[in-house]
């Protein structure tokens, strides 16, 4: 085949298909609102979304890819997902090209990041909950000539996975939009804790968060700069004590070390403020030479009473989980920032289909996207026990 990927003949079932449970996964893309006809319709929505989502496992990559994916799906597992039976043909039936290009260009994208957010965040959030909020612009993706397709994302610190994700409007940025993702989030227990970083350092967006029962913690730069000097001043002489936490790491021929200091944010004009820190890296050789020393400026609303130096750390570097485990792992596994897509929700959908591979393949505990993916595309059958792992675990 011309993917280089085995096809229906070729697939040897590993195990009894039928005893994978993922009805909580159909259930769920069941419930998507469709945009096609009823007139002529052969398969159910959620057969074809499952079908998306497994080709997004081999790591299709365009709708190319995805067709020629979902084509070679073998039998039993078609049967799984809900295929109709072909009555001439005495076989499955697997959607055609078209089919999956209508179908991702009309769909609700809305509607599909609610249930995917929902379904994950049901599974995942336990105890105290930290949301990273971060925005990613599709580079092959274009609105027009002159405007690139962004999207604004919050994503689980520690489990890596997206619950909520909306599109940035073309007149607009990211900015505006957080109120919007917010409104947009799962239901989520106790208080969370949501990490921005230096461009949502805004007034309206402090008061926005806390008045919705959440905790900000922001990271400060020159784009707010009387805030900025206002909370150096604050933790200047900070410095000349020894840190409030400290912790190193070794490895990649670096040494890195961070240290954090924290105190109450007395006099700081920002919307319930309460806490104040700043962390400094400093990465050595390892021979010891300092190679660079940064500082970050923090503002949270939590209180100094729990809002420990230790709190501050690993808040702030949990922030970056979403670049490095949501935008960047989207880049190098499925090469979304060189897929040209143009047409209608197709790019949006595409990015969500995206981050719920991600979900499912985290909540499996492992990072090694690239790697999952690679098994499941010499192996379709790979995929069931990925989702009846996730599914099994809404009914414990």
């Amino acid at each position: 085949m011309s993917s280089g990927q085995p096809g229906p003949g070729m697939s040897i079932v590993p195990f009894d298909v039928e005893r994978c449970d993922i009805t909580s996964l159909l259930r769920m893309l069941g419930k998507i609102p469709g945009q096609r006809r009823r007139r002529g319709k052969i398969y159910s929505l959620s057969f074809v979304l499952a079908v998306v989502l497994v080709a997004t496992l081999t790591g299709a990559k365009c709708l190319r890819e995805l067709h020629r994916r979902a084509a070679a799906l073998p039998q039993p597992l078609l049967a799984r997902l809900g295929a109709p039976r072909d009555r001439f043909r005495g076989s499955c039936r697997a959607p055609s090209g078209k089919t999956v290009r209508m179908l991702l260009k009309k769909i609700d994208v809305d509607a599909l990041d609610a249930a995917f957010g929902a379904w994950l965040c049901a599974q995942t959030a336990r105890g105290h909950v930290a949301l990273a909020i971060d925005g990613k612009v599709l580079r092959g993706a274009w609105s027009d000539e002159d405007t690139q397709v962004r999207l604004l994302s919050a994503m689980l610190h520690g489990e890596g996975v997206v619950i909520a994700q909306v599109r940035v409007p073309d007149d607009t940025n990211e900015i505006t939009q957080v109120e919007e993702l917010v409104g947009k989030l799962p239901d989520i227990p106790g208080r969370p804790a949501v990490t921005l970083d230096a461009v949502h350092a805004q007034h309206d967006t402090a008061e926005l968060l806390v008045k919705a029962g959440m905790d900000y913690i922001m990271t400060i730069k020159r784009n707010q700069p009387t805030l900025e000097r206002k909370i150096f001043e604050l933790i200047l002489l900070l410095l000349q004590e020894a840190p409030h936490h400290e912790v190193g790491e070794r490895g990649h021929g670096r040494i890195k070390n961070w240290r954090t200091w924290a105190t109450a944010a007395d006099g700081i004009d920002c919307p319930h403020a309460a806490t104040a820190g700043v962390i400094r890296r400093d990465e050595f050789d390892l021979t010891g030479r300092r190679i660079s020393r940064e500082h970050a400026l923090i503002l949270t609303s939590t209180s100094d009473e729990n809002a420990t130096a230790a709190y501050l750390h690993a808040h702030a570097r949990g922030h970056w989980g979403i670049e490095n485990e949501i935008h960047y792992t989207r880049d190098t596994a499925w090469r979304e920032a060189a897929n040209p897509t143009y047409t209608g929700n197709t790019n949006h959908a595409l990015a969500s289909f995206r981050n719920l591979a991600i979900g499912v393949i985290r909540l499996n505990g492992t990072r090694k996207t690239k790697e999952t993916l690679e098994n499941v595309a010499a192996d379709r059958y790979g995929a069931l026990p990925l989702l009846t792992t996730v599914c099994s675990r809404s009914t414990r």
